[in-house]
């Protein structure tokens, strides 16, 4: 998982050619879900964007009514019955060793006992001016785009898992790549796989 503007699609392209495996962005796991018939009913999930947004806010309501009668809780995709795109996701890579950028890796594949989650972060104004540097936007877009892409994220990932999106608790490893560098950081990921 990242923070938008991180560098995260350099950091898995290189530690994909290191391995020598398949390297899994949204678009590419799109074309997988059109190839598979699923794609429309699918899309929010691969946008990483809750399915549906009035629904997300009302359950958030519900789920601190839970929390104060102490109801165990399990994620919003248990309680609406909307396993599809987990297990969809799941069917697409099977046992494969790939990288797989955002989509709530973390969870989907969390009984996988070589599972190596990552949280990629970086200073806020550093993000943006890399934004504003990849899409040409002005300071103010590239500032809007950060804050609506890093707000939909939590949601999204919210929505799927229940969990809080970035939460250090939740990954192997998190590391500052604006701090890094791209090939630092990737370096660094290197060395904790090969110590376990």
């Amino acid at each position: 998982a990242r923070q938008c503007g991180c560098g995260a699609i350099r950091v898995g392209k290189l530690l994909a050619e290191k391995y020598g495996i398949p390297f899994y962005t949204r678009k590419n796991m799109m074309e997988m879900a059109e190839q598979r018939g699923v794609l429309d009913e699918m899309e929010a999930f691969f946008d990483e964007r809750p399915v549906d947004e009035l629904l997300f806010s009302m359950s958030s309501l519900g789920e601190t009514q839970r929390a104060l009668t102490e109801k165990p809780l399990h994620t919003l995709a248990d309680m609406i019955g909307d396993e599809k795109p987990i297990q969809v996701l799941t069917d697409m890579i099977g046992q494969e060793n790939c990288i797989i950028i955002g989509r709530c890796g973390n969870y989907i594949f969390r009984e996988r006992k070589d599972l190596i989650s990552v949280f990629l972060s970086g200073n806020l104004e550093a993000r943006i001016k890399e934004i504003q540097e990849e899409k040409g936007f002005s300071y103010e877009e590239a500032e809007e785009f950060v804050e609506h892409t890093e707000d939909c994220r939590v949601a999204y990932h919210k929505y799927y898992t229940g969990l809080t999106w970035g939460n250090a608790d939740d990954y192997d490893i998190c590391l500052d790549t604006v701090r890094l560098g791209v090939e630092e950081t990737a370096s660094l990921i290197e060395q904790y796989v090969s110590l376990i």
